[in-house]
Order: C-alpha cells, then structure tokens, then sequence
C-alpha cells in the first residue's frame, strides 16, 4: 500500500476494501467523542494489481491476506519473518535487522522523493494532527488530494524501482 500500519492493514476485512479505496479503522487515534477514528486510502494502479493478486489466490476470504487458519487474517508476525527471511538471503542488499517500522519509514522517506509533502504523507499514513484546527474543526477527507499523491507514488515506483530493476 502506501506504509499504512501492517497490523492495521492485514486485519482489515475483505468488506472493508471498496471499489475505489480501503477503510481502516484507526485502532492508535481517536475521534472527537473517543470513537476510533477512519482512515480511508484511495487506491492507486499498483495497489490495485497487488489486491487482484491476491482475490486469485484466495477471494472468498473474510481477509484478502489470509493466516494459515482458514477465515482468520496474516498475522503481522508472519510478515515480519517472511521479510526477514528474504532480507537474509539477500544480505548485499538489506543492512542491519529488519523491523515492520522499517516499511513505513521507507515509505515515507520514498513518498518525499516522490515529491509528496510531509502533510500529504501523514494523511496518507494516518497519521493525526494534534493542532486545534485539525484536532476540532477540519472535517474535510481529503481524498482528492491522497489519491493524486498515491497515483504520483505508484508511477514513481513504477520508474525507479518496478522498471528499474527490470532493467538490471
């Protein structure tokens, strides 16, 4: 996706992933009344293809990225040791010990070379803004603007690192 949290994303239910983006529930921030708040993440073509993917393997899953128990989600620890493994077979490539804030931190850093800025990357990540004008009075979604800043990540991606290391 675009760095949300890995726990969040995989347990989030099939029903949750709607046809032009994905709702999770935000189990870190809270709502003006102490309700968890939403955070919705429009899709781009790349997320797209990676959901597709994943329907072919399995599409009648209550999670698109199903555990090893039928109808219950990935655990985050399995995607954490999965990336592990892969990081040891490749150790001219990966430095130092992975962790799943490793994702997000990439993303994020990679989303600025992307030339998104630093507010549209924490609105795409979820992540809360404690000032009062943000905290009380903006309820606008912003939507547009996350799904044009996701469309700018994936053709990014798509050119220096999907075609790129197709080059190589």
């Amino acid at each position: 996706m675009a760095g949300q949290r890995p726990e969040q994303l995989l347990a989030t239910e099939r029903r949750h992933y709607l046809k032009d983006h994905l709702t999770i529930r935000n189990k870190k921030g809270r709502g003006a009344e102490g309700e968890r708040s939403l955070h919705v993440v429009p899709y781009n073509k790349l997320m797209r293809q990676g959901l597709k993917a994943m329907d072919e393997i399995n599409a009648t899953s209550a999670y698109p990225f199903e555990g090893k128990v039928p109808g219950s989600s990935l655990h985050a620890n399995s995607l954490s040791r999965a990336v592990t493994k892969l990081c040891s077979r490749h150790p001219d490539k990966f430095n130092g010990p992975f962790t799943m804030r490793d994702l997000r931190r990439t993303c994020k850093t990679l989303m600025g070379a992307a030339k998104l800025t630093k507010e549209l990357r924490d609105r795409i990540q979820g992540h809360a803004f404690g000032d009062v004008s943000s905290k009380h009075y903006d309820r606008y979604d912003y939507f547009d603007e996350k799904q044009k800043g996701l469309q700018r990540w994936a053709a990014w991606l798509h050119k220096n690192v999907i075609a790129a290391n197709l080059d190589e």
